[in-house]
């Protein structure tokens, strides 16, 4: 007998939404220099740049205080373009770099933050071409869904000019005026477009969420990766909705919370309040500092959590790293000696001499 052949844990998957997140944040807490010092890495150009930009914009404004505000726009645009080109390119290497760094501590290989950001950095070409395109395949498809939106609204107010050029008076304006209603209709309208519009962009999002992974993975061409991703995610876009959600919902609760505090600070920075403008400006650095923690914590979890997301999708439809042993070898066989061949009976055993 044999015995039967088992199934070797596979270390890409598959995996259910809660254990996503919670595999997302025990990477994230194992592997915290790693991770967010790729983070920092974009982390700092982005403040290099700001920084650089600030200081130009005070030197300019001591500088020439004759000189006309055009002057120095014109001035100032190459280092904005500039620095706006290096954030971009850095962001995108940030992306390629997580992907890598999350792939090999999956399989607890050895990686560390400069040669993730290098081996990102190789494929950079690829990365921006498919950021790049897959920006306009989305603003696209934004585009046809306010046309047919347009196109909606045109038809309804051509039904309720019918009606009234029948009716002989306008009925927008006597139902606006008579019903209360009708206000409240126009709010749920509204809402429910609101609606719509966040659900198609979520999907926009989410249909072409793993195209990165599967281009560094299975080393694609920009078109085939984005194909590769609709393909992946085809009904199968739960966990991904799940993930943007929760980014998006952490990200709307930091923004409320931090703009108050903004206005705040503006208001402070008035003359005639006795704030001091070294109190105002370590507060605004203060917020600023928070937000720019709490965005790092964003797009770590969201490279780490997206690499999880195109391994499950791979492993679940196409059993990728499922290894399976091969059944135990058989022992082989004893081989017994040939039986005698019967003697018929009265025959002798043996001869006997003559005698």
């Amino acid at each position: 007998m044999t015995t039967p052949g088992y199934v070797q844990p596979n270390a890409y998957g598959p995996v259910t939404p809660t254990q996503m997140f919670e595999r997302t944040m025990t990477l994230l807490r194992e592997n915290f220099k790693l991770f967010f010092g790729i983070v920092l890495v974009a982390v700092g150009v982005e403040v290099v740049v700001g920084t650089v930009l600030g200081l130009s914009e005070f030197w300019m404004r001591h500088s020439s205080n004759g000189a006309d505000g055009m002057m120095k726009v014109l001035l100032l645009s190459p280092l904005v373009l500039l620095g706006a080109a290096l954030i971009y390119i850095f962001a995108q290497i940030i992306q390629g770099a997580l992907f890598y760094a999350t792939q090999a501590k999956l399989t607890d290989a050895s990686m560390a933050v400069g040669e993730a950001c290098k081996l990102a950095a190789d494929k950079v070409g690829k990365i921006i071409g498919i950021s790049l395109l897959v920006a306009l395949r989305i603003l696209g498809y934004i585009v046809l869904f306010y046309i047919a939106f347009i196109f909606l609204a045109f038809m309804v107010a051509l039904g309720f000019g019918g009606l009234a050029s029948i009716s002989g008076q306008n009925l927008i304006r006597s139902v606006l005026e008579q019903s209360f209603g009708v206000y409240v209709l126009i709010g749920i309208l509204g809402l429910l477009f609101l609606t719509l519009y966040l659900g198609y962009l979520l999907w926009l999002v989410a249909r072409y969420a793993a195209s990165i992974p599967a281009c560094l993975a299975e080393n694609l061409s920009i078109t085939e990766a984005i194909h590769r991703s609709v393909r992946l995610s085809a009904r199968s876009r739960g966990r991904i909705y799940a993930l943007f959600l929760m980014v998006g919902g952490v990200w709307i609760a930091i923004t409320l919370i931090t703009l108050p505090l903004q206005f705040l600070a503006v208001h402070a920075a008035r003359p005639h309040h006795a704030i001091t403008p070294i109190m105002v400006g370590i507060f605004s650095l203060c917020i600023a500092g928070f937000k720019i923690l709490v965005s790092a914590f964003l797009v770590a979890f969201m490279g780490v959590a997206i690499t999880l997301c195109y391994f499950d999708l791979r492993v679940r439809k196409e059993g990728f790293g499922v290894v399976v042993p091969p059944p135990a070898s058989e022992p082989d066989p004893i081989i017994l000696p040939p039986a005698p061949e019967p003697q018929s009976p009265g025959m002798p055993t043996e001869d006997f001499p003559a005698s």
